[in-house]
């Protein structure tokens, strides 16, 4: 065992040398390059995997409960916000309880749990300074919302778990819109979850926030080439108007700027935005780089309204869902697709062995009866809508461009 331990950690070792040496001659950026940052931190969770006994794991988790607790905490609180920003400055945990208003012990507890694990960074006995890491905590950001998502929303429903499948049991997988573990935690059984996010307005502001970190590790289109639509309409007729692109569900429009951002050559009047009503106004009023594209309110469990499109684009939409809601939201693309018409699909793609991320926002889309799959997944639910996988594009962090044509 111990030549084994040791075997494994001179690997990491030399993994970390060649890293540090990229990172001298500037071939490697931290803020960048995010395949070698993801080949780093999978290093150093290597290296915890390797040296942590068995009974040190869940004394590990602990701490980590604490952390998340007292930083969820103290951004409702806006505490992060009255700490002094600015070189050496500093609060004592006496002014700090001040200008909340609380407590002073109350306040020292759960600042010493931020110290203790170095969000904060304390000076002398009793005061407190910021790190580059609390800043992030100061003002409103898709990390400040993200952890507030997690928090609220997903660890909650882990939380309810237990009683949630003691009421429904373990024969079947979560997979009724009406029925989510994220109802049952929050007491709204028949409410689905977008019912409960639009219910509340800062709540629905933070989750649209939060969805910026999943946006920067899924890059619209990755490797996959769409080069191939620019050519094909050079190809047509100058006053062929059929529909090039069509982003189904596509939000606010964040991918479809990607997409054409990487194809100048797409024109952009050809293009289509599709989403419920609310959300394609609101990329009417905020999104002026989309302003030739057209846009048209949708239902994706409805009738598609765009016949014979030269690409459906679908990017994280289908994870929200469960198998047979996927099926029919499919067979609606495919029953407006031409023989020539592809459908990308764009989603997390689970291997043999998913990664620690990959499995938890798996677990997180199950709290909405949603899931994330692997590639035979999503060939059974394409073949049961009358499509078939005709090209794998992988991206790295561990999703990919799915292209289904009409099988």
């Amino acid at each position: 065992m111990a030549s084994s331990l040791a075997d494994t950690l001179e690997a990491l070792a030399e993994r970390l040398s060649k890293t540090a040496q990229n990172l001298r001659s500037g071939s490697f950026s931290i803020e960048t390059d995010t395949v070698q940052r993801m080949s780093l931190l999978k290093a150093g969770a290597d290296l915890l995997d390797a040296v942590t006994l068995s009974k040190d794991r869940v004394l590990t988790w602990l701490p980590q409960f604490a952390h998340i607790t007292a930083i969820r905490l103290f951004i409702k609180w806006k505490a992060f916000e009255k700490i002094p920003t600015g070189n050496d400055a500093t609060i004592s945990y006496t002014e700090l309880a001040a200008k909340l208003g609380a407590d002073v012990s109350l306040i020292t507890r759960f600042t010493r749990a931020l110290v203790a694990n170095g969000t904060l960074k304390q000076v002398g006995a009793d005061r407190v300074a910021h790190t580059e890491f609390s800043h992030i905590f100061t003002s409103p950001n898709p990390i400040w919302a993200m952890l507030q998502q997690g928090f609220d929303s997903h660890l909650a429903s882990w939380v309810a778990m237990p009683k949630y499948f003691d009421r429904f049991g373990l024969t079947a997988e979560p997979t009724d819109r009406l029925q989510t573990v994220l109802a049952f935690a929050e007491g709204r059984l028949g409410a689905t979850v977008w019912d409960i996010q639009h219910a509340d307005e800062e709540r629905l502001r933070v989750f649209m926030m939060a969805m910026g970190v999943i946006e920067e590790q899924m890059p619209p289109l990755g490797a996959y080439d769409i080069g191939w639509v620019a050519k094909e309409t050079a190809r047509q007729p100058a006053d062929d108007q059929r529909p090039l692109l069509v982003d189904v569900g596509g939000g606010r429009g964040h991918a479809l700027k990607g997409i054409l951002k990487l194809t100048p050559d797409l024109p952009a009047n050809r293009c289509v935005l599709e989403d419920l009503p609310e959300v394609v106004e609101a990329a009417r009023r905020e999104v002026p780089e989309l302003v030739d594209v057209q846009m048209i309110a949708m239902d994706f469990h409805k009738e598609q309204p765009v016949k014979r499109a030269l690409v459906y684009y679908m990017r994280r939409c289908l994870h929200d869902y469960s198998d047979e809601d996927c099926v029919g939201m499919l067979q609606h693309i495919s029953g407006a697709m031409a023989t020539d018409s592809r459908l990308l699909i764009v989603e997390t793609l689970l291997g043999d062995r998913p990664s620690p991320f990959q499995v938890a926002m798996d677990l997180a889309m199950m709290t909405i009866s949603g899931k994330e799959r692997t590639l035979d997944n999503f060939r059974d639910i394409t073949g049961k809508a009358g499509l078939k996988i005709t090209n794998v594009s992988q991206i790295p962090g561990g999703s990919a461009v799915i292209e289904c044509a009409l099988a």
